[in-house]
């Protein structure tokens, strides 16, 4: 008897990708499970040539049926799919509204319309959609998609066992007190606001320093961020890191004294859920997934009142007792999210399909 094919695509891998990653991941649990399985792209990162196969290579199998397909922006993937008469599990991953696009990058916001499109268009071909939270679960059942059900994104806990960058974590134990956001530079992340935050904050901490790591991705929006910095006098105490390697990336989350996001548009928040993990309390706008990723962990707010929040995490970061009830929230919600249990969740999914 054949070997069983379950195969993974996405529009584009990159290296550090949170999609990329997850997926990545998941080809190594169909393994386990016994599938023939790899991960086909329209766009691949050069690091990932020896991992992620080309979209155009891919071939069906005489006895595939279904295939797995991450939707997270328009591309040319589900036309291709189409074409092969597959089923689908379709991973939601969401689309950021074009508006926030609009004007500042025209091709990002035709590429999220059409995204927008074609999740309509992929009701006929999907047998199971999953959603990495219940927020992206409503926008598929409001698509008209049914068989809805939530994967969260997993945590690999060997992935936060590195050492820490030795000569950063120095820098960052040198300084005051450091605020930390991570995402790509976007109109949607709202990085902006945390510089309007920072100003605030350096009035009662004038050492204050905000750390805000990501891929410069947006077109012009990270210059107009340091404009802003630059206008409100706060410029030395804010940092662009752009894309860091994973063990920079742990040596942030573990030396920061506070995660704070102004994010307008959250799908789910990976960084939220790391922060969990390693203890870094949290302050966050109440917006889209953000409550769903955090359940009761971290401190969420509802109104964007700079000097109100930097009286708060100045209290947060004063007061131990405060600090350690809500790490200790934090990372009993992180438990959700660890891989086992989730991976447990995947093969129950794949088994309503007749898969497992």
């Amino acid at each position: 008897m054949s070997q069983p094919e379950l195969h993974q695509f996405l529009t584009g891998a990159t290296s550090g990708d949170a999609i990329t990653e997850q997926a990545l991941l998941m080809r190594q649990w169909l393994r386990d499970l016994g599938f023939a399985s790899d991960i086909y792209a329209w766009h691949i990162h050069p690091d990932l040539a020896a991992e992620i196969r080309p979209l155009t290579s891919y071939r069906r199998g005489r006895n595939e049926r279904w295939a797995i397909y991450r939707h997270s922006i328009g591309s040319e993937v589900p036309d291709y799919l189409a074409g092969h008469d597959l089923r689908l599990i379709l991973i939601y991953h969401n689309i950021t509204p074009p508006a926030f696009f609009d004007g500042i990058d025209p091709m990002r916001a035709r590429l999220a319309r059409l995204g927008l499109e074609q999740l309509h268009n992929l009701r006929s071909q999907t047998g199971l959609a999953l959603a990495d939270s219940a927020f992206n679960a409503a926008d598929l059942s409001r698509a008209g998609v049914t068989d809805v059900a939530v994967l969260p994104i997993a945590l690999e806990a060997a992935r936060y066992q590195l050492p820490l960058n030795a000569g950063l974590a120095g820098t960052l134990k040198a300084g005051g007190a450091n605020l930390l956001f991570i995402g790509r530079l976007a109109p949607n992340k709202r990085q902006e606001d945390l510089v309007r935050l920072l100003f605030c904050l350096r009035r009662i901490r004038p050492a204050a320093h905000l750390y805000l790591v990501g891929d410069r991705w947006a077109v012009g929006y990270d210059r107009w961020v340091e404009q802003l910095a630059d206008e409100l006098g706060v410029r030395d105490g804010l940092t662009l890191t752009g894309k860091v390697a994973q063990q920079d990336m742990i040596t942030y989350l573990k030396s920061a004294d506070c995660y704070v996001s102004m994010s307008e548009h959250e799908g789910f928040g990976v960084p939220l859920i790391e922060s969990m993990y390693l203890g870094l309390p949290i302050v966050a706008y109440s917006a889209t997934a953000v409550p769903d990723t955090l359940g009761m962990g971290g401190i969420l707010f509802h109104r964007k009142d700079f000097e109100a929040l930097a009286e708060l995490i100045d209290f947060l970061l004063a007061g131990q007792p405060l600090r350690d009830r809500v790490v200790a929230c934090q990372k009993e919600r992180a438990e959700t999210f660890l891989e086992p249990q989730v991976k447990t969740l995947f093969v129950d999914y794949l088994a309503k399909v007749g898969l497992a």
